[in-house]
């Protein structure tokens, strides 16, 4: 049986939070997937590679801290705050963000994520 579209993005996040882990976070993703965030955009089976490689420079660490679920069907929802330390020792909290999944066949096709930091540019 496989996974239900939210289970799948559960293990996103616990493989994105796993420093061992987040290498894979790729296996989770359908070959022609969708990643979007304010004023980017990443395609295709490298997409979820082009993400972590985004990231990466602009962050020392973040976390989430959730507070809501929203499920329709294959489309999962997750709204909360981030926190942590940008690339330039600078810590922030309480930034907003919500991520829209879509899942097909238990692999995310579609990725857009929102946020203050990179709504604003702090990020870009």
């Amino acid at each position: 049986m496989s996974q239900t579209p939210r289970a799948v993005v559960e293990e996103f996040f616990d493989r994105m939070a796993d420093d061992d882990e987040r290498d894979t976070v790729d296996e989770l993703f359908t070959a022609d997937a969708v990643v979007t965030l304010p004023g980017t955009r990443f395609e295709g089976a490298d997409a979820a590679t082009e993400l972590l490689e985004w990231l990466a420079p602009r962050y020392e660490w973040a976390e989430k801290e959730f507070d809501r679920w929203i499920e329709a069907g294959s489309h999962v929802v997750s709204q909360g705050t981030l926190y942590g330390v940008d690339a330039d020792g600078e810590r922030f909290e309480d930034v907003r963000y919500v991520d829209v999944y879509r899942v097909e066949d238990g692999r995310i096709a579609r990725l857009d994520i929102y946020n203050d930091l990179a709504a604003e540019g702090v990020v870009s």
